[in-house]
């Protein structure tokens, strides 16, 4: 591989729930846009929701680069809310909160998606992690996004962290994928045979006045419209800065590893559309501790087991990305479990204390962030 491939800059947008001292969200957005632009500049940004937050890093040439943003985005995020009692809370869904309580966001886009979607976007009460991998060549892009998108339910298997909706246990891992599913022009994309094909289905939609620019294509997997990478939105909000991480590096030598097998004249098969998403039903509704269908088997195969041969399959790329120990979080993830899984045991040890759930999301979301990175009081909850 040439070095401007293996290189492959990768850049993480995460969205954060802005929740005060009780673990109420609150609607903050505007009185933290106020302290926060002049210090992060455009790396902050407002989302729909008031009590949303969403953060970009900058362009990473590696995973070290990107954890240390993630950390320094965090921290002062946390730190700047410290003062009014408010915090960080980093997970797919809230367990409580109802959208009919939410403030909507005084933006025009915002308006205008509320007119289109009506109450299917007023529910949009989620949060989510997006990864780009740079990819320059424009028609590399495309071979890679349909060949990715076999990997997209192991991710979200690995990443989920919404198992509560409106106080309800709702028996799935990822119920932030459920109401995201509601919006159009979501979930596993079609597969094209070139950028051109792509860019003829975007003007197609823009012509008739269905969308107004390509960002309003949401698949779980997308050629960005604006910038030379593909987007990664499959994921729930990781907890703790090292999921985090480790789901980006992972995002990232996957890429690697399918571009070093094109350049070997190597392709990796691709599926259908349908069958992927069979295996995105079990990652949302089973998590880590579910069977997905390997279909090169055409047999059930535990995710824990899939999830060490994907290990196996980026393993020749991860030390030229300097990524081998953020990768290998992964097994960490398997014995811990995922966000999620921990939720959910803290919920069942508490008799059902959903109080209890959002403090320890409150405290993991910080951890690994220096109590010098914090202007302010740690934060702490309840």
């Amino acid at each position: 591989m040439e070095a401007t491939e293996t290189q492959l800059t990768i850049g993480i947008e995460e969205e954060y729930q802005i929740v005060d001292h009780d673990g109420n969200l609150r609607s903050h957005i505007g009185a933290l846009l106020a302290v926060a632009t002049p210090v992060l500049g455009e790396q902050v940004k407002a989302e729909m929701m008031q009590s949303v937050v969403e953060i970009g890093t900058t362009i990473c040439n590696d995973v070290s680069q990107a954890r240390a943003e993630l950390v320094r985005l965090r921290g002062t995020l946390a730190s700047l809310l410290a003062p009014d009692e408010l915090h960080i809370v980093c997970a797919g869904t809230h367990p409580w909160a109802h959208w009919q309580d939410q403030r909507i966001t005084d933006h025009e886009r915002y308006h205008t998606l509320e007119e289109d979607l009506q109450d299917v976007i007023r529910q949009l009460l989620i949060f989510g992690m997006h990864v780009h991998v740079g990819i320059p060549d424009k028609d590399r892009r495309i071979e890679v996004m349909n060949e990715a998108r076999y990997f997209l339910p192991h991710l979200l298997a690995l990443s989920t962290s919404s198992p509560f909706w409106l106080k309800r246990k709702t028996g799935l891992k990822s119920y932030r994928s459920v109401i995201w599913s509601r919006i159009p022009r979501t979930g596993i994309p079609p597969d094209f045979t070139s950028y051109g094909e792509y860019e003829n289905y975007v003007e197609l939609l823009v012509k008739t006045h269905s969308i107004d620019d390509g960002k309003k294509v949401w698949w779980d997997l997308r050629a960005h419209p604006f910038y030379p990478t593909i987007e990664f939105r499959v994921c729930d909000m990781p907890t703790k800065i090292d999921e985090a991480v480790c789901i980006a590096a992972l995002i990232q030598a996957i890429c690697a590893k399918l571009i070093k097998l094109r350049e070997r004249n190597l392709g990796f098969r691709k599926y259908l559309p349908s069958l992927i998403a069979e295996n995105k039903w079990r990652a949302m509704r089973h998590g880590i501790d579910g069977n997905l269908i390997d279909f090169g088997r055409q047999a059930e195969v535990p995710m824990r087991v899939l999830a060490g041969e994907l290990l196996d399959f980026v393993d020749d790329v991860v030390d030229e990305l300097g990524s081998r120990q953020d990768v290998a979080y992964v097994n960490t993830i398997l014995e811990e479990g995922t966000s999620a899984d921990r939720q959910l045991q803290i919920y069942e040890e508490s008799d059902g204390d959903l109080g209890k759930v959002v403090y320890a999301l409150g405290e993991e979301s910080v951890m690994g962030v220096p109590v010098d990175t914090l202007t302010g009081p740690a934060p702490t909850l309840l």
